[in-house]
């Protein structure tokens, strides 16, 4: 894993460019719409001088000060609102000749005041620790792109209600956890076989999530039990010991996806009740999914881990037919 500094410098770099093309793209469109439209440029030159007229005024004459920015506030509206008016003539909004930011919160700087921004945090989770491929897959899988149609809406044997119906209440669950993330503290623990939908649901709270300037970690467990090996025992870097499982416990929110396909020894189950043990403490949501039903997930972890997931997660047990394999069919 990179240096906490290397990944510093290079994200600060990442929001020097991100600004320098924002801004060759606002003189662009400047430089077009002042081509169609010379009153406009006329106009921004206008108000570009009035500080500097004003303040000529103001030396020349003193005593009238007050005067003078009053009647400078009046000049700039009657500018402003012939400009909107123009914009709004062509077809443009009234903020068309402003930066466009990809973070509003921090203006693409990466920091609010003496802080990091939210925008900031999760790329530095995104950089260090490989999990920028989300942001890619929520693109797709998101709650506009669930199909409750391959869920089928007859029961199935042992259960009370079709896999649609649990679904439904699945999906329901996970739209109130992520609407009312911050709020309240709840955390999910998605089981069932394979190819029911879990992935992608975790998904979906990840990309609403995120869309709100939440940091979200997604990771395996595989990953993650190797990652926190690789730094209890390989660390060459004593700068960044730690950074790892400082990040797993502090970031807003954890999606653990796969539990149970590790490798687990003693070690594993150690790290992993002390993640959940210390996210609940601190109240710091976790979401996990896993292939194993609730008796082997008892048989494969301690019964004090398996217990303080049990009574710190909402159960939601996935049951129908392969998605995966009906997708096949569909095609």
């Amino acid at each position: 894993m990179p240096s906490k500094s290397a990944l510093y410098k290079e994200i600060i770099r990442y929001y020097d460019e991100v600004r320098t093309a924002s801004a060759a793209r606002l003189r662009e469109k400047r430089m077009e719409l002042y081509s169609k439209l010379p009153r406009i440029e006329e106009i921004d030159n206008e108000i570009s001088m009035a500080g500097i007229t004003m303040a000529k005024a103001v030396l020349n004459t003193p005593s009238d000060a007050v005067e003078i920015a009053n009647s400078l506030k009046e000049s700039l509206a009657k500018l402003t609102a012939e400009k909107e008016g123009l914009l709004q003539e062509n077809g443009l909004s009234a903020n068309y000749l402003e930066m466009e930011y990809q973070c509003p919160i921090c203006k693409d700087t990466g920091f609010v005041g003496d802080s990091r921004c939210t925008c900031f945090s999760q790329r530095l989770v995104d950089l260090a620790y490989n999990s920028s491929n989300i942001k890619a897959i929520v693109k797709q899988e998101n709650f506009d792109s669930f199909d409750l149609s391959y869920y089928s809406p007859s029961k199935e044997t042992g259960e009370e209600i079709s896999p649609r119906e649990n679904i439904q209440r699945i999906l329901s669950a996970c739209l109130k956890f992520t609407k009312s993330f911050g709020k309240t503290f709840d955390n999910l623990l998605l089981y069932g076989s394979p190819g029911l939908g879990k992935t992608f649901l975790c998904n979906c709270i990840a990309r609403e999530l995120l869309d709100r300037g939440i940091t979200v970690m997604y990771v395996t467990a595989s990953q993650l039990f190797k990652a926190i090996e690789k730094e209890r025992f390989n660390r060459s870097d004593e700068e960044d010991c730690g950074d790892y499982l400082e990040d797993v416990l502090g970031v807003d929110l954890l999606i653990i996806d796969d539990l149970g396909t590790e490798f687990t020894t003693v070690f594993t189950v150690g790290e992993l009740f002390n993640i959940i043990n210390t996210r609940f403490l601190n109240k710091k949501p976790v979401i996990i999914s896993t292939n194993l039903a609730l008796k082997d997930l008892s048989e494969k972890y301690s019964d004090r881990l398996t217990s303080r997931l049990m009574g710190g997660c909402i159960t939601l047990k996935f049951f129908g037919e392969d998605i995966r394999i009906l997708k096949k069919f569909r095609k």
